[in-house]
């Protein structure tokens, strides 16, 4: 801490009558604004200058220590003065662009916190064993693969119709008895009526029949439905297999349920192009394997774009990917339309340059142009444009299979349809005069 010399202040101000009817005037001497122990003159550029040099004393002898800066006592700021450039916001925003300008008033205000809070189910964070089996089958959609027990079902309803055909036969004896002692009992029900609750009867086996039935009905109608499902494929079974081999969820003894590929049933409907769809993801998840040890990047490069901040945040385990269903569609059928426009325009493009008849002039290396055959052109055409109709129709069909579910007769007639626009198509551009 610095020494302060001690000072007299000098007078603030004084006053002058300028007259009775007249304003007071009044003559400033310089301002001094105190910060802690120290004294500092805010000169204006016209005060005159201090004959004793007091403001240069001040300046050079009074110097504030850094522990003195925490002072609560703020300097004094003349308010007789405007200064327009001080007054001008410094960091003043730019003009909104043009399309930012007309966008604007079409953007609606972002949702408060309490409505885009989510809250997603981590894989790690489940106690390992079933319930973190049944997070990573409930994660996704394909991964919900189960057994079906269609050799216990076809065992319940075996014993089922067993027993109902015992009460069959049992029925079938009550009523030839009846009708051999007496053919009206099967005519009225009163016989059956006036006979007692605990004796076997026609109405007590009718009531354990209609009970069996009911029973037998419900499971055969459950076993039917059963049935519906779809298989999973390959590619998700696998998914399940290598997810439990790594993460021993369960067991040696309880993991004989998936183990059972014959009888796993999928919840998933599917998609419809679900091959095809496997594949793509397989195509992306080795080509952002590839382009993560290219530029060496700790996230893969394509995930963040095939990928939901919510399907990520589900697991951290760098050999799980959860790909967005709906992203995966908009590829697919880019890739689709794509497909589509090249069986479509590339025979049409092929048939046109083969039956062109500029393309049988020859030139030769005097200049001379020379043409062949009138008939040779025309055999030559038409069987150059119904090979590349061949090979066209059958790309366009097993492009059909592969795709799409369509069936036999819809794949017949899509068939067909594309291979008449190609014969159409030859049909007007071959020949003479083409």
């Amino acid at each position: 801490m610095l020494a302060r010399k001690s000072f007299h202040p000098l007078p603030v101000a004084f006053s002058l009558a300028c007259g009775p009817d007249q304003l007071l005037c009044i003559i400033m001497a310089p301002l001094r604004t105190m910060t802690g122990d120290t004294c500092t003159d805010e000169k204006m550029p016209q005060s005159p200058v201090s004959p004793t040099n007091t403001d240069a004393t001040l300046t050079e002898d009074f110097i504030e220590d850094a522990e003195d800066s925490h002072s609560t006592i703020q300097p004094s700021v003349r308010t007789d003065s405007f200064d327009v450039e001080s007054a001008q916001p410094q960091n003043e925003k730019k003009r909104p662009k043009f399309l930012r300008r007309i966008t604007v008033p079409f953007r609606s205000e972002p949702d408060p916190e309490y409505v885009t809070e989510n809250r997603t189910r981590t894989l790690e964070k489940t106690p390992n064993g079933f319930p973190r089996l049944a997070a990573f089958q409930s994660s996704e959609a394909n991964f919900s693969v189960y057994r079906s027990f269609s050799y216990l079902h076809s065992r319940v309803l075996l014993d089922l119709q067993d027993e109902i055909t015992t009460l069959e036969k049992e029925l079938d004896d009550i009523d030839w008895e009846d009708y051999d002692e007496e053919p009206a009992r099967l005519k009225s029900r009163d016989f059956d009526v006036s006979q007692p609750e605990g004796e076997c009867s026609r109405r007590v086996i009718l009531r354990e029949i209609k009970a069996k039935l009911m029973e037998y009905d419900e499971v055969l109608i459950k076993a039917r439905t059963l049935e519906s499902f779809q298989k999973p494929s390959d590619r998700n079974y696998r998914s399940v297999r290598r997810y439990c081999h790594n993460q021993k969820p369960l067991m040696d003894a309880e993991m004989d349920a998936i183990r059972s590929k014959e009888d796993i049933v999928s919840l998933h409907n599917g998609r419809e192009w679900a091959t095809f769809d496997g594949g793509v993801e397989t195509i992306i998840s080795q080509t952002d394997r590839l382009l993560q040890k290219i530029f060496g990047t700790k996230a893969p490069p394509l995930q963040k774009y095939f990928r939901t901040p919510e399907a990520q945040e589900k697991t951290t385990d760098p050999f799980v990917s959860f790909y967005s269903s709906s992203r995966i569609d908009k590829l697919v059928n880019i890739l689709i339309t794509f497909v589509i426009f090249c069986l479509l325009v590339i025979p049409v493009v092929t048939m046109y340059q083969l039956t062109n008849t500029a393309a049988h002039v020859v030139t030769d290396a005097q200049g001379n142009m020379t043409t062949t055959s009138q008939a040779d052109i025309d055999s030559r055409d038409t069987f150059n444009a119904v090979g590349v109709l061949i090979v066209f129709t059958l790309l366009f069909s097993a492009a059909m299979s592969l795709l799409t579910k369509a069936a036999r007769h819809e794949l017949f007639a899509a068939s067909a349809a594309y291979c008449a626009i190609l014969v159409v198509f030859i049909g007007n551009f071959t020949g003479p005069g083409n």
